[in-house]
């Protein structure tokens, strides 16, 4: 990859999405900040956005994309295509917490919450492979969760959509590594952002009413969350931004799968377990040679 990337992120409007925006434009990437109803509900975050890009004079534009959406996916992707010629890296960053008793959540409930969290980042990743694939170089990047590799009781949907999210991702690891493209994991903990005031409760109440007074103690882990989320004391969501840039910016099939940035609660070594588990059984199949990354020679890139 050349230096300047051309970037799409997903659910730039506010949180992790905005400063990793910001952080990449400030760096001269060409910087694509999507988010949903850029006219509507998103209006004045696509506004400042604008503002803060003419104002510093950098690459970065407003795209409508609700990864919900097949016809918005497709859309934005080829206007990025069309604007800039090429698609360098994604980041799937757009998503959704629900905490809460899990049985009182409806199954549409569940199913909106897999489709911001899982199926959103599994269609934008098939409508950017073709052009990477192309190029012979790309680079996915999921912004997943601590919880993407730990549980946590009443943030069992989160959990759940996030470890979907990270089996893509590392199944793409591997399946895409022979054409010069890599899929990375990014495991923030809590942070200082606005995900939680995207939370839906529960919306079964004939479920919720049996469990009694874990009602109570589902309250208060969401109070301490809060608590928490908005002490001086909470981490820094720039460090995740810097995390993504740092990313970008590692040369091709260098980059590790996953990355947690500041406290990890104890994951990593669960990561380092896993790896080696993971590596011995592509071992045990023969696949470790035929998955390699690889960079193509000059005269072999498709174009």
């Amino acid at each position: 990859m050349s230096s300047q990337q051309v970037i799409l992120v997903t659910g730039s409007s506010s949180g992790f999405g905005r400063r990793i925006v910001e952080t990449l434009a400030r760096q001269d990437h060409i910087v694509f900040a999507s988010m949903r109803d850029v006219n509507g509900r998103n209006a004045s975050h696509a506004n400042a956005l604008r503002d803060f890009a003419q104002r510093e004079h950098l690459a970065l534009s407003v795209l409508d994309l609700d990864v919900t959406d097949e016809t918005s996916v497709n859309q934005a992707v080829q206007t990025v295509i069309d604007q800039a010629g090429r698609i360098d890296v994604v980041v799937n960053n757009a998503g959704v917490a629900y905490s809460g008793i899990t049985e009182g959540y409806t199954l549409d409930q569940v199913r909106t919450h897999m489709e911001i969290n899982f199926f959103g980042p599994v269609h934008l990743d098939r409508e950017v492979l073709p052009y990477m694939r192309r190029q012979r170089n790309g680079l996915l990047i999921h912004m997943s969760s601590i919880l993407g590799g730990l549980v946590f009781p009443f943030s069992t949907l989160y959990a759940a959509s996030k470890m979907a999210l990270e089996a893509l991702a590392e199944g793409y690891h591997y399946e895409l590594a022979p054409f010069g493209i890599e899929s990375v994991i990014v495991e923030p903990a809590l942070f200082a952002t606005e995900i939680l005031t995207s939370q839906q409760a529960p919306r079964d109440q004939e479920r919720l009413i049996e469990y009694g007074a874990l009602n109570d103690i589902v309250a208060q882990v969401l109070h301490a969350n809060e608590a928490a989320n908005n002490s001086p004391d909470a981490q820094n969501p720039q460090i995740v931004a810097d995390v993504v840039a740092d990313l970008i910016a590692q040369p091709q099939g260098t980059r590790p799968l996953r990355t947690i940035p500041g406290i990890d609660l104890g994951l990593a070594p669960v990561n380092a377990v896993k790896a080696q588990v993971q590596q011995a059984l592509l071992d045990a199949w023969g696949l470790t040679e035929p998955l390699a990354f690889k960079i193509p020679n000059e005269d072999t890139t498709e174009r």
